[in-house]
């Protein structure tokens, strides 16, 4: 069996995942401690460290490939990271450092970084397993939407986050998009009702549909085995040439698993990245801690940050903080972060004015900001993030916060 020889006296660390946070600890790792550190980057798609989060703005023709890259792949290869694409790992074994690719090469390691990421979750809907029924997750997926031809009927399962980005790449590029969302209000997780009507009315303005409050009920299938209707709970079908399912992501944790790494919904880890197996660590959407698990950039930076002081002896500790969440389509803006309904014990701020489209609506507790939302006019969204991480007292300033950090500063001075 072929062998990936590690290189006379460097330590071999070896990250599972090349997706951004596989790539950028390589990278970021590469540079800090390259002279003491063979690194080997495995990845499962032929592609290599491109931004995932520009997925959307690629769809929607904002971006061009040549904007894709996270990462300079070439270049890290050329400072001496070894990049294995297109051979994904098979077959984990922590006892005796080992692990195995699809092509049959072992790889063997003094520290594992597993930052295998996430799928697309899969509904249980009769006919999903067709052909023409996709996630949207890889730069992949948005090659099978590029080339869709003419308008095409398309449906979206799923209004959060990655549903409502795929929708309006999609309507952008001409084609007819209708979404299923079992929440009654888009983005539920994130907007309250009324912030999420505004957005509805914008999307429903650039062409898409909705169908709220409502999952399809199964998918009706050509002979071929494609998905040619998409059966509503009413019994209405609506004919469609493709199926993109964005409803919420699983932790890929299969190769986790099969090794006996310990295990909730997600590989869990300690505040230093641990896994179950020394010398075995993960990050990102692969990784629990503290019953929590991560799909926005910001803790998972921080992971990275903690690991690269680890892996090399250093104590260093994760720490979970609020991230805020902001929606990536043209001209929609769209702030949220913390607390978005309020406990009885909470008192709320609101601010509204339909004409030009503008909601705030701020949660304060005891004195602190807990939480907001910012629709249309996002600009003091990075100001209330600071009062909640800093938990600075605003309860001289409760009669003009919800204007904002100018008109708040005019008051303090």
């Amino acid at each position: 069996m072929p062998s990936l020889i590690s290189k006379s006296g460097k330590r071999r660390l070896v990250i599972v995942g090349a997706g951004m946070a596989g790539s950028k600890l390589a990278h970021d790792f590469e540079k800090a401690h390259g002279d003491d550190y063979q690194i080997v980057l495995v990845g499962e798609e032929s592609r290599v460290g491109y931004n995932r989060i520009m997925l959307s703005s690629l769809l929607a023709k904002d971006i061009s490939d040549t904007d894709m890259p996270f990462v300079d792949a070439q270049k890290m290869q050329e400072d001496g990271v070894d990049i294995v694409s297109n051979d994904p790992a098979i077959k984990l074994d922590p006892k005796n450092k080992t692990l195995l690719l699809a092509s049959g090469k072992t790889i063997k390691y003094d520290q594992l970084v597993l930052a295998t990421g996430s799928r697309a979750s899969v509904l249980p809907i009769k006919g999903v397993s067709a052909p023409n029924v996709m996630g949207f997750r890889t730069w992949n997926d948005v090659d099978v939407m590029t080339q869709l031809k003419g308008r095409q009927s398309v449906c979206v399962v799923g209004g959060g986050l990655l549903g409502l980005e795929a929708a309006v790449g999609l309507v952008k590029r001409g084609h007819k998009v209708v979404v299923f969302h079992r929440s009654n209000w888009l983005l539920n997780r994130q907007l309250d009702a009324e912030s999420a009507e505004l957005l509805l009315a914008r999307l429903t303005q650039m062409g898409i549909e909705f169908r709220l409050g409502e999952s399809p009920e199964s998918f009706l299938q050509t002979d071929d085995g494609c998905v040619s209707h998409v059966v509503c709970q009413s019994g209405e079908q609506l004919a469609v040439n493709l199926v993109v399912m964005a409803a919420g992501i699983v932790p890929e944790i299969s190769l986790a698993k099969a090794a006996g790494l310990e295990m909730n919904r997600a590989i869990l880890v300690d505040e230093q990245m641990q896994t179950s197996y020394s010398d075995v660590y993960a990050l990102g959407e692969c990784c629990e801690c503290n019953q929590q698990t991560f799909g926005l950039v910001a803790p998972i930076w921080t992971q990275i940050n903690v690991l690269m002081k680890v892996l090399v002896g250093e104590e260093a500790a994760f720490v979970i903080e609020p991230t805020p969440t902001k929606l990536k389509v043209s001209g929609i803006n769209l702030f949220s972060v913390g607390k978005i309904e309020p406990s009885e014990e909470d008192s709320c701020i609101f601010f509204k004015d339909v004409s030009a489209n503008h909601y705030r609506k701020l949660v304060v507790n005891d004195g602190l900001l807990v939480g907001a939302i910012l629709y249309g006019n996002v600009a003091d969204g990075s100001w209330y993030f600071q009062l909640i991480q800093n938990k600075t007292n605003v309860s001289e300033m409760l009669d003009l916060l919800v204007f904002g950090e100018a008109y708040c500063c005019l008051q303090v001075a």
